[in-house]
């Protein structure tokens, strides 16, 4: 991952971040070259117990288990992520051997490949669980100015909503999918006066009555999504009974 122009920002700051959990050391590299991309950070761990660690310092969307671990009792590691409260809500794609699914089920599994597949159904399974993450993610109204860069051309437009993964810009000039620019805007009430700044992709478009475009957070500065996370915990509504 790489700034493109905003050398305040932290490049392994990401809004999808994957952890990898085996024991194998040949297989997380294998995992973390073919996961690792411009919208993704990825984590590993060696036992349970040290992705529990790993979830205690960070927020992950998505956990990888291979289930076929060689020192370690794979469902009893499925079985500890699932019930540990750092990670029993994260979302989880166990890696099976044939003949193990009920085993992988027994023991928590949300998600499941079973053995063999190709790289490129990995990958794909995991693009679609993070994409779900994202619209799953809590959305929070608001209406405060923002601005933002493409190729260095400055605009503005007026944000919509925002949640932990991205936000929607009202404005007469849509962005095109894919496009990747630079954001600043100031959080409103209670947070008046926290700036936000970092890079986003443009990952929606509307151009109907509501003209504008939906982005997903690139990389932001380690500040801002403090920040975001804070405005989101105290502005959010209260889950339904």
């Amino acid at each position: 991952m790489r700034s493109l122009a905003n050398p305040g920002l932290d490049p392994a700051i990401t809004m999808l971040k994957i952890l990898l959990v085996d024991d194998v050391r040949q297989r997380l590299e294998s995992g973390v070259a073919l996961l690792q991309g411009p919208e993704t950070a990825v984590f590993t761990a060696g036992t349970g117990a040290e992705a529990i660690a790993a979830a205690k310092a960070r927020r992950f969307d998505l956990v990888v288990l291979d289930l076929e671990m060689v020192r370690e009792d794979g469902p009893g590691t499925c079985q500890m992520l699932r019930t540990d409260d750092h990670t029993r809500l994260v979302p989880l794609l166990v890696l099976a051997p044939s003949g193990t699914e009920d085993a992988a089920r027994r023991a928590g599994a949300d998600h499941l490949l079973v053995r063999p597949f190709a790289e490129a159904f990995l990958r794909g399974e995991v693009e679609r669980l993070l994409s779900l993450v994202g619209r799953a993610a809590p959305r929070v109204c608001v209406d405060t100015p923002v601005s933002y860069w493409r190729d260095g051309q400055p605009a503005s437009g007026r944000l919509i909503d925002i949640s932990r993964t991205g936000f929607f810009t009202a404005t007469p000039e849509p962005q095109p999918l894919g496009a990747r620019i630079e954001v600043s805007f100031t959080l409103p009430h209670p947070y008046s006066g926290r700036r936000v700044s970092g890079e986003a992709i443009v990952v929606r478009r509307s151009d109907g009555d509501g003209k504008g475009f939906g982005c997903r957070f690139f990389q932001v500065t380690s500040a801002s999504q403090r920040f975001i996370e804070e405005f989101l915990e105290r502005a959010a509504p209260p889950p339904e009974a």
